[in-house]
């Protein structure tokens, strides 16, 4: 398998076999659209979502708002526009995740064809990031690992030319009192965009979200890539790569101009063990026995079959180099969440499939022409190339029977258990957040309204305020009051008060207050018997603590 050499974007890309690439295209797009607000609203799409809409309201005070909550904006930026664009803001979210997906596909396939990818393989990689689960559920939501995904993958692809360009017949034998004159030449002649290239995809994945930095030592892996190179040639490609990342950094440190920028890291004590704790107080004997759960995130959303055709490349006779640096890279990106993650959940290893749909696409071409060479029985080859066969058709099977499962009954995704509590079962979950607005909206129709949500930000409030964006509420007003909800605050109630009717949104589980069950107008019951979401209407209530301050006084 011969690495590509070719500076442009591959000649199979720019051919008649266009067709085959705007096929795809077009197929990722039907299949990512088709049914895309079929789940709920997650509380982190809530809370994005209203920040971007806050941003349409008023940018200069919300440009760099979730600085606060140790987010980085790139993602809020690009969902502003869409806001103004589509009527339904769940839809115009998630439609960013879409575009995003779109070009994570065409990234791999380039990124495929430079590793020595034949266009079949290019094609069957490219159709990996559409279907396998891991990619397609990512692909759907308005969160923001997939852009960072992206932009690593921009930035690998930088590293992975550099390393590619610096493999000539007149750097291989590069000496050392000619590694700063070289450095100046690569920089200087059309090559040097590559560095640019590494800045840019790092810088954007940086602004994407903060754990693209884990990355940043599998990035100098790569450095030897190239088979025959000196040890100098080797340093100035790590040279090259780290001017790259620095420049990324840079475009990062940007956002340090905003006050709100040592708020960033305030919060990674709430995801992250401390160091001392993990290396000198043994927390990692704990962390590192959830390792089994994680790899299983990993069988579940990129099969099986995929995770066994990256380690078989480690052993198939071809290319060594190729699988060992994509498969290390991913490891090297998951060990710190797996030795300090505090709160791990399957989407923050969402960067490894970049390394691991790669290595499985290629270890599938190197297999086959393996096979197809190998001097044995003929009942052996056509054994071995049936398990290859058996191989790709249940990755592309098992891919295909959850998307259809997410599409048609999307209560019923196969989600790992993780995920099944984030996306299904608990208060994370938007179920009955839509048809709660819709509820307020139509009583709002003749009188005001007031809503109490459990909850400060998240699937409530952020959930109703998000669908009330740009509509006509001058009949409604909609407040958090915390949870769990033991009762109204005083502070809410006098404001309530100014309104004909009030209702308090809130989960089942968090309501801790007995409430008349005909008070009770709506519920909304999440799937497989989990906490329900209810609309009671307490304007009695307040009418009563009301009548209540009234006697104290």
């Amino acid at each position: 398998m011969k690495l590509s050499s070719r500076w442009s974007w591959p000649t199979s890309f720019t051919n008649s076999s266009w067709l085959i690439w705007l096929g795809l295209a077009v197929a990722f797009l039907i299949t990512h659209l088709i049914g895309l607000t079929g789940l709920p609203v997650f509380a982190d799409e809530a809370i994005y979502i209203r920040w971007s809409q806050l941003l349409i309201d008023d940018w200069r005070q919300y440009l760099l708002f979730p600085l606060n909550d140790g987010k980085t904006p790139l993602q809020i930026w690009l969902m502003a526009p869409l806001q103004l664009m589509f009527a339904n803001q769940l839809l115009a979210g998630r439609m960013v995740s879409v575009l995003t997906g779109l070009g994570q596909m065409l990234a791999i396939g380039y990124l495929v064809k430079l590793l020595g990818g034949k266009t079949k393989t290019v094609v069957a990689a490219m159709v990996m990031t559409m279907v396998l689960p891991f990619w397609y559920f990512h692909h759907r939501m308005a969160l923001l690992d997939a852009m960072m995904t992206l932009w690593l993958t921009v930035a690998l692809i930088g590293v992975v030319r550099v390393a590619q360009l610096t493999d000539s017949k007149q750097l291989r034998q590069l000496k050392w009192s000619r590694l700063v004159g070289a450095s100046i030449e690569w920089l200087t002649s059309s090559r040097g965009w590559w560095v640019a290239v590494i800045a840019v995809g790092f810088g954007l994945a940086l602004l994407s979200k903060l754990p693209a930095a884990l990355l940043l030592p599998a990035f100098f892996l790569f450095a030897w890539l190239p088979e025959k190179l000196s040890l100098p040639g080797r340093v100035l490609i790590a040279g090259l790569t780290g001017l790259g990342l620095a420049g990324g950094l840079t475009l990062f440190g940007l956002l340090k101009f905003s006050p709100a920028f040592g708020q960033l890291f305030n919060r990674s004590g709430d995801f992250l063990h401390p160091f001392s704790d993990v290396l000198l107080g043994g927390v990692w004997r704990q962390t590192l026995a959830s390792t089994p759960t994680y790899v299983g995130y990993l069988t579940a959303y990129l099969t099986v079959p995929l995770i066994a055709l990256n380690i078989a490349g480690l052993f198939l006779p071809q290319r060594k180099r190729v699988f060992h640096l994509l498969f290390w890279s991913a490891v090297l990106f998951a060990l710190p969440i797996v030795l300090f993650g505090k709160v791990v959940y399957p989407r923050y290893f969402l960067p490894v499939s970049i390394f691991l749909t790669t290595g499985g696409a290629l270890a599938l071409q190197v297999a086959i022409a393996s096979i197809a060479h190998l001097k044995a029985r003929p009942w052996l080859k056509t054994g071995l190339l049936l398990a290859v066969v058996l191989a790709a058709a249940n990755i592309f099977g098992s891919s295909g029977q959850f998307i259809s499962q997410h599409l048609l009954e999307p209560d019923q995704t196969n989600f790992v258990p993780a995920d099944q509590v984030q996306y299904l079962h608990e208060w994370s979950s938007g179920h009955g957040i839509r048809q709660s607005t819709k509820l307020v909206e139509s009583l709002a129709a003749d009188h005001t309204v007031a809503v109490a949500t459990e909850g400060f930000f998240g699937t409530l409030p952020d959930g109703i305020l998000l669908y009330l964006h740009q509509r006509d509420v001058s009949n409604i007003f909609v407040e958090g009051i915390g949870q769990p909800v033991r009762s109204i605050p005083d502070s809410f109630a006098d404001r309530a008060r100014r309104f004909d009717q009030t209702l308090l949104v809130v989960n089942s589980h968090r309501l801790d207050m007995e409430l008349p069950p005909e008070s009770l107008l709506a519920e909304y019951c999440r799937p497989d018997n989990a906490p329900c979401l209810q609309v009671w209407d307490i304007s009695w209530l307040i009418t009563s603590q009301k009548s209540s301050a009234s006697a104290i006084k």
